[in-house]
């Protein structure tokens, strides 16, 4: 196969690829460039997703706040009890954090007042 014929048959090819795509309704992309038409391809998914989360109520903090203060409970947030709760164990083993003026730095400022 002499090198004219092989650049007629690979023209040949391409424009058959071009033809198959125009026919089959496909995109023909010789360089196999990203084009993001697989994207584009599928179906909105806005109207989908409406319909799928409630819809938005509109709540006022501050009016959640006076009710439970008129209930004559607090709001809690759950990881802030954790949270008390892990400190107050620590605390119990000694390993809490040491009152204030008695730490590392506050005793190395007294042993050079001395």
């Amino acid at each position: 196969m002499s090198a004219k014929s092989a650049l007629t048959h690979a023209a040949g090819r391409l424009r058959v690829a071009e033809l198959s795509a125009k026919i089959f309704g496909n995109t023909f992309n010789p360089t196999g460039a990203r084009t993001g038409n697989y994207i584009l391809r599928q179906g909105f998914r806005g109207e989908l997703m409406m319909r799928y989360y409630p819809p938005a109520q509109d709540v006022n903090k501050t009016k959640v706040s006076k009710l439970g203060q008129q209930l004559g409970e607090r709001l809690y947030n759950p990881d802030e009890i954790d949270r008390l709760n892990v400190l107050e164990r620590r605390k119990a083993r000694g390993k809490g954090a040491p009152k204030k003026g008695q730490g590392k730095r506050a005793l190395l400022a007294k042993k050079k007042k001395r």
